[in-house]
């Protein structure tokens, strides 16, 4: 279970995995789930009996219906037998009322069974979903897997209800009702009886397995089409940039055609189901009372016999009707389970760790500067306020160290060959290097979003194998390139890196990070919405957001990943401020293809083609004249040819023809 998740029963251990779920595998796993919560076996118990209560009086009332006709059956009918029959009708009406309040009761007593249930499977699979490494998350589609889930918990409840409240019951009934027809007739009636439910089941079995597979084509329909609507709803911007709306339109409709024919197919195999289940009940009926009239005419039987007859075929053939519905949703809703328990008996590709990494000494995060939130964000002022905390801080750092790390994503590519580096505790470290030298592959293993082929990642001298992943991510923070946020107040999508921040903390992270000026001049401050995705926060804002973050977090390992790449020069250096106060005394790791972010760092480390190619300081670097001092140059050439191309600024002359004079 995910550390901080409150206490939950956890539900059993899944059935094995078939190509297709059943009740055989399924009610075991059901039933396992209701006697796990001792709390609910008096529900259990109560609703039981409910049912048993339910069954007996609705059968009872035939019996009473019967005498009553026979009290009025003789020649002379006297107010002796009228009183007799008005009491066997009372009896017969009370019977119908306790069949009819026990059966509306067992919904309340029984509800809660399968809600519990339903709940306990949502919450621990949504958390065993989360617990999944990320190639799990990188081969499905959001919309898909949400559709999933949500079929899944409802097809526990649905299938509580069939066993509960109609199979069971149903069977009993038939029982009771073949024992009374052979007592009171002959057992000719109530082989008729088992015929018909035989030949009822039959066609109901048939006729549903033939909607099977219509049923997962149009579960198949309905993953695509609500993951078509998610994607294009989260990339909103890129679809509106594009001028793609039509686009997308299409394609969802085009989703919506195939699943609307697949919904139809449904619908006619569900007419020829009904159809025919009406078609079996109505001859099953005629034959019952036919025969049971035959023998009556005998001589032996009463007609009370034949009207009792009727009414408990009645009272059986009301819910076997049901049944054929309920069997039908059954077979839909183990469909549906499917999906769902493929994705519980989906196990992590990264085994968690049993050792946590060794503690360090906290730090107050309103012990850095003067104690309460300060509106100032002059970074030289800052440096100076910080310095109480950093010795303390120094301590923080984190030891980190690869050796020999070889690593590919399919196996058939090797993205990195053979990388050793060691980063000592407090100290900052950069990687550099082309495009697709593995410098972002790095920080994904640093992390254990992966795990290497082999050599071995070491934190604080421990491989990040052995750690638990809640204490590795715990004492890491990361700044990313494209920080995105939920569509949530700022204050709750800062306090997103430590949950629990008092408010007071929350504001000084963003004091911290310079972002408190930005909030304090919008209309609602710190409980302003920041839209799907963070859309109403530029992108400056977003990356102030995720160092606030980080400063809350108050991490021993700072990780940044290209976290200013998509910004201009000066929102640039106004967010290379905050992340440098960020990283004072503790161990930073940053990746970066603007070498004028890097330049300060304690060591920079130059990727190529999977392998550290150098390594040194700036300085360092450029004496060599190697690889960085190339990259160097080339950036800052790009850098002066920019700014010769910026149009002149000439009064009087309009910009078309700055630009022409600049060039």
């Amino acid at each position: 279970m995910r550390e901080g998740l409150p206490t939950l029963p956890r539900p059993p251990d899944l059935p094995p995995s078939p190509k297709s779920s059943s009740l055989a595998n399924v009610l075991p796993y059901l039933f396992k789930l209701i006697v796990a919560d001792s709390q609910l076996h008096w529900r259990l118990t109560a609703a039981t009996i409910l049912m048993l209560i339910s069954k007996s009086a609705g059968l009872m009332a035939p019996l009473f219906l019967k005498k009553a006709i026979d009290a009025l059956g003789g020649n002379a009918i006297t107010q002796a037998a009228v009183s007799a029959s008005i009491v066997a009708l009372l009896y017969s009406g009370a019977c119908r009322v306790v069949s009819i309040l026990s059966k509306e009761l067992q919904g309340p007593v029984f509800t809660p069974i399968s809600q519990a249930a339903g709940r306990r499977v949502a919450y621990h699979t949504f958390s065993h979903v989360l617990d999944l490494d990320i190639e799990f998350h990188l081969g499905r589609r959001t919309g898909a897997l949400s559709r999933i889930l949500e079929r899944g918990t409802r097809s526990v409840s649905m299938v509580f209800r069939a066993v509960v409240f109609t199979l069971m019951p149903t069977a009993v009934e038939l029982v009771l009702v073949c024992a009374l027809l052979a007592r009171t007739f002959t057992p000719a009636v109530s082989l008729i009886v088992v015929a018909t439910f035989v030949a009822y089941v039959a066609w109901t079995t048939a006729l549903t397995k033939a909607a099977t597979q219509v049923r997962r084509r149009v579960n198949a329909l309905d993953n695509l089409t609500s993951g078509k609507a998610v994607d294009a709803l989260i990339n909103y911007e890129t679809v509106k940039l594009f001028n793609n709306e039509q686009l997308e339109v299409e394609s969802y409709d085009a989703y919506l055609v195939g699943y609307q024919k697949a919904a139809v197919a449904t619908e006619a195999v569900a007419a020829q189901l009904n159809a025919g289940q009406g078609v079996v009940l109505s001859v099953g009926l005629t034959a019952v009372l036919a025969v049971a009239a035959a023998s009556t005419a005998t001589g032996a039987f009463t007609a009370g016999d034949l009207v009792m007859a009727q009414g408990l075929l009645l009272q059986l053939w009301g819910p076997l009707q049901f049944l054929g519905w309920f069997y039908r949703e059954l077979r839909q809703s183990l469909v549906d389970m499917d999906a769902f328990f493929a994705i519980l008996s989906t196990q992590p590709n990264l085994p968690d760790g049993t050792r946590n990494l060794p503690a360090a000494p906290p730090i107050s995060l309103l012990s850095r500067g003067q104690g309460a939130p300060s509106h100032h964000n002059d970074f030289a002022a800052s440096r100076s306020n910080g310095m109480h905390a950093n010795s303390q801080a120094s301590s923080r750092g984190m030891a980190v160290q690869l050796k020999d790390v070889h690593f590919g994503y399919s196996g058939e590519r090797e993205v990195l060959a053979g990388v050793s580096i060691s980063v000592a505790p407090g100290t900052s470290c950069a990687i550099v290097g082309a495009s697709g030298s593995g410098k972002s592959t790095l920080l994904r293993l640093l992390m254990r979003l992966y795990d290497v082929t082999s050599g071995q990642v070491l934190l604080e001298g421990i491989d990040v194998r052995d750690l638990k992943q809640a204490s590795l991510r715990g004492s890491v923070a990361v700044v990313p390139q494209d920080t995105v946020l939920f569509n949530d107040t700022i204050l709750s999508n800062i306090a997103y890196g430590r949950p629990g921040a008092s408010r007071e903390e929350i504001i000084r992270a963003a004091d911290l990070a310079q972002l408190d000026k930005a909030v304090m001049r919008m209309n609602e401050g710190y409980d302003t919405l920041v839209g799907e995705r963070g859309l109403k926060l530029s992108g400056g804002e977003k990356q102030r957001v995720a160092i606030a973050r980080a400063f809350l977090r108050q991490p021993r390992l700072l990780i940044c990943d290209e976290a200013t790449s998509a910004l201009d020069t000066a929102t640039e250096q106004g967010i290379m401020g905050s992340l440098e106060r960020l990283a004072e005394g503790r161990t930073s790791i940053t990746v970066a293809h603007r070498l004028s972010t890097v330049q300060r760092c304690d060591r920079i480390i130059v990727m190529g083609n999977g392998r550290v190619v150098e390594e040194g300081t700036h300085a360092q670097l450029l004496k060599a004249g190697r690889v960085y001092a190339d990259m160097w140059q080339a950036q800052a050439q790009a850098e002066q040819d920019e700014q010769l191309l910026k149009p002149a600024h000439l009064p009087g002359v309009p910009i078309g023809d700055a630009v022409t004079a600049t060039l």
